[in-house]
């Protein structure tokens, strides 16, 4: 297995990041996105990580295997130590130690930036990510049933939250 590194995403990375995106788009209900996007279409939602909140990629046999993030949890002031995190894998990278190797940088960017809370959200039915959230301290806070359509079928939705 080769060695996975951990950086923040630079514009070069877009069109991997927008494939492993589609991925879950076209594939699942990690996502509540119906329709594919386009890299053109992702360059202003690029343009809004940085430090504070920053946008990582793992690479591994020199090709980017899976992205992570946080975004504010809610725009009122209140709320500015806490944040939502999101994670993506290409498919063919699961189980590979790509998402840890990303969660756990991106909590650390976290601490460091003071965050306090960290919220995920999880569409659908997805064990693999419900275990890698509880394998880094998220507990389960609450579920909404059928809040999403996909598929032809009704979506629940998980919310997880770890205290930093």
């Amino acid at each position: 297995m080769s060695e996975i590194v951990v950086r923040a995403a630079e514009p070069r990375d877009l069109e991997a990041i927008v494939v492993i995106y589609n991925y879950a788009v076209r594939e699942t209900t990690a996502t509540f996105d119906t329709e594919p996007v386009t890299v053109a279409g992702r360059g202003e939602w690029f343009a809004q990580f940085g430090s504070e909140h920053p946008l990582l990629v793992a690479e591994s046999g020199g090709t980017v295997a899976g992205f992570a993030y946080y975004l504010p949890y809610r725009s009122r002031p209140a709320y500015r130590a806490s944040k939502e995190s999101t994670i993506y894998v290409a498919p063919e990278r699961h189980r590979q130690g790509i998402a840890s190797a990303l969660y756990a940088e991106l909590f650390a960017r976290a601490r460091a930036n003071g965050v306090h809370a960290m919220i995920a959200v999880l569409g659908g039915d997805n064990p693999a990510s419900v275990a890698l959230h509880l394998k880094f301290g998220f507990r389960l806070v609450g579920r909404l049933e059928e809040v999403g359509r996909k598929f032809d079928r009704w979506v629940d939705t998980q919310y997880f939250q770890l205290l930093l």
